[in-house]
């Protein structure tokens, strides 16, 4: 299905933290790549204290560049999961100014929440980090996705605490959320029928031998071989999951190779030739990519449809819902910038 109900432009936005955390339960899939308002100052790029130079001030509070630099990874990552890779690498500009914007509002968030004397206690917060781990086949699949993040548990923790506190804080401030009448839903769905069609999809899973650009022919032909033998296993009744999960080179083994669904054109061509062409239970022999060399083997092979709207409610629903909380959400942090001081380093970086 095209249609993708996803987090809001403002949210993806204004509280990334929040989304950061949704990500860190996303699995990663090594191959899924195609191929081919405030009051403005001027504040001196002076170095911060220990965060490098000072990109902006907020009510005399600094945001360094080493802040905008991990805020821009973040923002990055959580619309990469959204958009075309190509696209989010055009927009490094357009990241950074959201990263400098995410962090200013973080900054009244966390003001307004400590004047409102906002707390969090450690079971909401084991509860939250307790759902995350539900996602992950082990503590050591959910410890290495976060590192792929560049977290720590301990950082995500803490970003867990502050998200749960932002919530509760911006609850307070957007008034209850009504549920969309079944017309609004038809309306909504009537209005994008266009977005609910399921291209033809298959679900896959995938052992990786991965090969580097500097690989020597020598090294190339020794991983080759060992695809071969690891085929030769699969073949003669070895179970594909476990040999992923100790074998692969890919993220995905974390999740016994599977890649989850995906259509044509979110692949390199020869591993997407290859998972077509196979009828759902069979095995590939190996296939060669840019990445290296893998075995596939195809669980589903969906043919095209539109979702109907019975299939499609539950998530327009939350969709609906979750706009009617950013607009509240985006109005609250509006109040909160028009009554703050923010004074911007580059004078365009508001703009």
């Amino acid at each position: 299905m095209q249609f993708r109900l996803t987090k809001s432009a403002y949210l993806v936005g204004m509280t990334i933290l929040l989304v950061a955390v949704a990500i860190a339960v996303v699995g990663p899939a090594c191959s899924k790549e195609k191929s081919g308002g405030g009051e403005q100052g001027g504040v001196a790029a002076t170095p911060g204290s220990g965060g490098g130079a000072i990109v902006a001030k907020v009510d005399g509070k600094a945001v360094t560049e080493d802040m905008v630099v991990k805020e821009t990874r973040r923002v990055t990552a959580a619309m990469s999961a959204q958009m075309d890779p190509q696209q989010v690498a055009s927009m490094g500009g357009a990241m950074r100014k959201q990263a400098i914007e995410n962090m200013i509002s973080r900054i009244l968030l966390e003001q307004a929440a400590d004047k409102e004397g906002v707390t969090v206690s450690p079971d909401q917060v084991a509860a939250r980090m307790g759902e995350i781990k539900k996602s992950f086949p082990s503590e050591q699949a959910f410890t290495d996705r976060i590192a792929t993040m560049g977290m720590t548990p301990a950082e995500l923790e803490q970003e867990i605490t502050t998200g749960i506190k932002f919530e509760s804080l911006l609850a307070k401030h957007t008034g209850e959320v009504k549920p969309p009448t079944d017309d609004e839903i038809k309306a909504f769905y009537e209005q994008n029928r266009a977005q609910f069609q399921q291209p033809e999809r298959v679900r896959a899973s995938h052992i990786l031998v991965k090969v580097e650009k500097e690989d020597t022919d020598a090294q190339k032909a020794e991983k080759r071989a060992k695809a071969e033998n690891l085929l030769a296993q699969l073949k003669a009744g070895a179970d594909f999951a476990k040999t992923a999960a100790e074998n692969s080179d890919c993220p995905s083994k974390q999740q016994g190779g599977d890649l989850g669904y995906f259509g044509k054109g979110q692949m390199v061509p020869p591993f997407e030739a290859a998972a077509f062409a196979l009828k759902v239970g069979q095995m590939s022999d190996v296939v060669q990519t840019d990445f290296g060399y893998h075995i596939i083997k195809v669980a589903e092979h969906q043919a095209a449809k539109e979702v109907s709207l019975d299939e499609a409610k539950p998530r327009i629903v939350s969709y609906l819902e979750g706009q009617q909380r950013d607009s509240g959400a985006g109005n609250y942090i509006q109040t909160l910038r028009a009554a703050a001081k923010i004074e911007y380093a580059d004078t365009t970086a508001g703009k």
